[in-house]
């Protein structure tokens, strides 16, 4: 979805949402990347290869991966070494096609199911609780676009102070602005409404 060119105009800061998923996927994917050293010295190779994956067991000198069990292929490591690739898009341990290829072994890295759940749904006083209750209401008022003086008005409060929470408002994405004629207008982003409304995407 990163490579779409279309991706920019559909999701908010896209810059800022693809950093931080990238980050979350090499987050997981390395998880506690010296427990597998630390097993494999305390325990050897059965409580190295043990928490890989349920279907993955070391027994009698050989590691057996059972994906499925009609199905029975041996590849030869003999001194070519074995590569361990933690995977966030696959749910089961996958091994080379070819016996010749190199021996790499791929399994659900830990945590890449919770990591794609989805997530829970904010209260309808998510926003309040988040924003504080000046900006939870400045953003409840911006289903439809408004001035800032129009909004300072409708809040009691002085331009400058609307301005200043517009500013912050629109920083993290949650309004936009546009220009008509003289007047800028301001309107809630859908990540702005979802927010207020107490939905999540």
């Amino acid at each position: 979805m990163f490579l779409d060119p279309a991706a920019r105009e559909r999701i908010i800061n896209w810059t800022g949402f693809a950093q931080a998923t990238v980050a979350a996927l090499r987050r997981e994917a390395g998880r506690r990347p010296h427990d597998r050293r630390q097993q494999l010295t305390r325990g050897g190779y059965e409580a190295a290869f043990g928490e890989l994956d349920r279907r993955i067991r070391w027994q009698d000198g050989v590691l057996a991966v059972n994906i499925i069990r009609q199905w029975r292929r041996e590849v030869p490591v003999g001194g070519r070494g074995l590569t361990l690739v933690p995977g966030l898009f696959t749910l089961f341990p996958h091994l080379p096609v070819d016996t010749g290829d190199p021996p790499v072994l791929g399994y659900p890295a830990r945590g890449s199911a919770v990591l794609w759940q989805a997530r829970a749904a904010p209260s309808p006083a998510a926003a309040r609780e988040l924003l504080g209750a000046p900006r939870a209401r400045l953003l409840a008022l911006l289903a439809s676009p408004a001035s800032t003086t129009e909004l300072a008005a409708r809040l009691r409060v002085t331009p400058s102070a609307v301005s200043q929470h517009l500013r912050v408002l629109a920083g993290v994405g949650l309004v936009s602005r546009a220009r008509v004629g003289r007047v800028v207008l301001y309107r809630r982003t859908p990540a702005g409404t979802d927010l207020v409304s107490g939905r999540s995407g």
